[in-house]
């Protein structure tokens, strides 16, 4: 019987190199869309954060207006914040640069200001304080203009 000599390879147990490459790519891809998942859900936005982003754009708007010699005001309203530039005759020109423009709080976040909006920064508007308060339900934080510098911190009930 010729057919007997003919030697069969007995059915593979186990998976291939290529196949075990696959299914790792699988995993690692899926670990990554968890991982991307949840990593936005811990950078949600909060009071503090909110608070030192309004005292970095602040003092670069300051600083701005000052080494350009022009006068630039703080624009507030109560679900957000921007910038404008101030023509000679008074009027103001909102900024709408991704760098100073409108800025929106999030849902649920308020300010309020210790001097009625806007606040001129610069030149002309130097030497005058003014505190900004970031709250959502029980957190504050305050951010206090000097007229040359900024600063963030917890509120506590300190006032200029």
């Amino acid at each position: 019987m010729r057919g007997a000599d003919i030697t069969e390879r007995p059915s593979e147990a186990g998976m291939t190199l290529v196949e075990m490459l696959v299914v790792l790519a699988i995993i690692g891809v899926m670990a990554g869309a968890v991982a991307l998942g949840m990593g936005s859900v811990t950078r949600a936005p909060s009071v503090e954060t909110e608070a030192r982003r309004l005292a970095t754009m602040l003092q670069s708007a300051a600083d701005d207006a000052m080494l350009g010699d022009r006068t630039i005001a703080f624009t507030v309203r109560k679900d957000g914040y921007g910038f404008a530039v101030m023509n000679r005759d008074g009027g103001i020109v909102p900024r709408t640069d991704k760098a100073f423009g409108f800025h929106q709080l999030p849902g649920g976040m308020v300010m309020t200001l210790s001097v009625k909006p806007p606040v001129v920064l610069g030149v002309d508007g130097a030497g005058k304080p003014m505190q900004a308060v970031i709250e959502s339900g029980q957190r504050k934080w305050t951010v206090v203009y000097d007229g040359m510098t900024v600063r963030a911190f917890p509120a506590t009930g300190l006032k200029l």
